[in-house]
């Protein structure tokens, strides 16, 4: 911030009299040395680049030669208007060098924040990073779980797969063992009826023998007895004796 020089009366030696004094007076025009910084120190202000190369314009080299400009050991009493001029440039050097150690001490505290910040963000990214991480980890663990079981359902799959293949197989052989066992026994059937109808054949033509057998064997029985009940009877004509009144009758019935 500029500050007005007050009015202060300084002795000038002018090389006629050396004993008289004049009062000069500060006109309010800066000096080189007084030039003002902008956003030097003004509590959180941004700070620049432009800035800190103003602010680094006060240098120690120049505050050491400012400092050799004053005269050592001299023979004057009072001091001259060089020794103001040089006390101002002093001061000016000074207050800048306080406002750029303000400036520097802001940078310093922005750069603070700025890693604190910097750092805060890298700590939480490094925690959303781990649990990632971890998620990532059970993501990982449970895929593998999950191929697990589907190498196990396929494992089986195969294993069915594979038994009902066999179970076709077998139905099929049974099948063809059926068709088989049903042709055989159609074939035995058949057979069978011939055999039946054979044996039918067989028994009929055994049957009307043993019937015509047994016939003969009747009659011959019958005869046989016949014969003995007339020889027993003496009896030696086979001529029916038919009584009187059954010949009327006989001869009465009309001719069949």
């Amino acid at each position: 911030m500029a500050e007005e020089n007050p009015i202060a009366p300084v002795v000038v030696s002018d090389g006629s009299s050396p004993g008289e004094t004049q009062p000069t007076e500060n006109d309010g025009t800066p000096d080189p040395g007084k030039e003002s910084l902008p956003n030097a120190s003004s509590g959180g202000s941004p700070v620049d680049d432009a800035v800190c190369i103003s602010a680094s314009a006060f240098s120690y080299a120049e505050l050491g030669e400012i400092l050799k400009r004053i005269p050592s050991g001299s023979d004057v009493d009072v001091p001259s208007a060089k020794m103001f001029k040089a006390a101002d440039m002093l001061v000016s050097s000074i207050r800048g060098m306080a406002r750029q150690r303000d400036l520097f001490l802001d940078l310093l505290r922005t750069a603070e924040t700025s890693l604190s910040v910097a750092r805060r963000a890298s700590e939480e990214s490094a925690e959303a990073l781990k649990k990632s991480q971890e998620d990532n980890e059970v993501l990982r663990i449970e895929l593998a779980k999950v191929k697990s079981r589907e190498e196990s359902v396929d494992a089986r799959l195969h294993e069915v797969e594979g038994e009902m293949a066999q179970l076709r197989g077998e139905v099929r052989q049974l099948r063809t063992e059926v068709s088989i066992e049903k042709k055989q026994r159609e074939d035995l059937q058949l057979r069978l009826s011939a055999q039946k109808e054979e044996l039918e054949a067989e028994f009929a033509a055994e049957m009307g023998e043993l019937e015509a057998d047994y016939q003969k064997q009747v009659d011959e029985m019958y005869f046989f007895g016949y014969r003995c009940c007339m020889k027993k009877h003496g009896i030696k004509r086979d001529v029916p004796s038919i009584p009187p009144g059954e010949k009327e009758k006989l001869r009465g019935k009309p001719s069949q």
